[in-house]
């Protein structure tokens, strides 16, 4: 209990490439989930996520691929395989400690309803340096 009192969380909304561009080394942790891939950039966002982090810090991620913008007119969307994805999270700088496929991810939905919508998710953690 006491541990958890002492730790802040918070969430802001907003363009997460305008909210957090003057930010460095302020986070220990950066939970995404169902998050990467609703940048126009990926790669923007790994570099922010890289940039925010205090070193030894994790970025903690689960979601698809599925890409907001993907389809959209005058949306400029770049669109990775998750191999590229990996590939560039190590290039960055992060230490990959754990990838697992995630299958039948629920997104929205009530067991109840006769719809309900499931991905197949990556979950990722990755580690700044310290």
């Amino acid at each position: 209990k006491q541990w958890y009192q002492r730790r802040v969380r918070g969430m802001c909304a907003g363009d997460f490439t305008e909210v957090y561009a003057e930010d460095h080394e302020r986070f220990h942790v950066v939970a995404a989930s169902f998050f990467l891939d609703t940048a126009h950039n990926i790669i923007q966002y790994l570099e922010i996520i890289y940039k925010i982090l205090k070193p030894g810090g994790h970025l903690v991620s689960l979601g698809p691929l599925l890409y907001h913008y993907a389809g959209i007119a005058n949306q400029p969307s770049l669109e990775l395989p998750w191999d590229d994805v990996l590939s560039i999270v190590k290039q960055i700088g992060f230490q990959v400690e754990e990838v697992t496929d995630i299958p039948d991810v629920p997104y929205i939905g009530t067991s109840s309803s006769m719809m309900n919508v499931l991905y197949n998710c990556k979950f990722l953690v990755a580690r700044k340096p310290p």
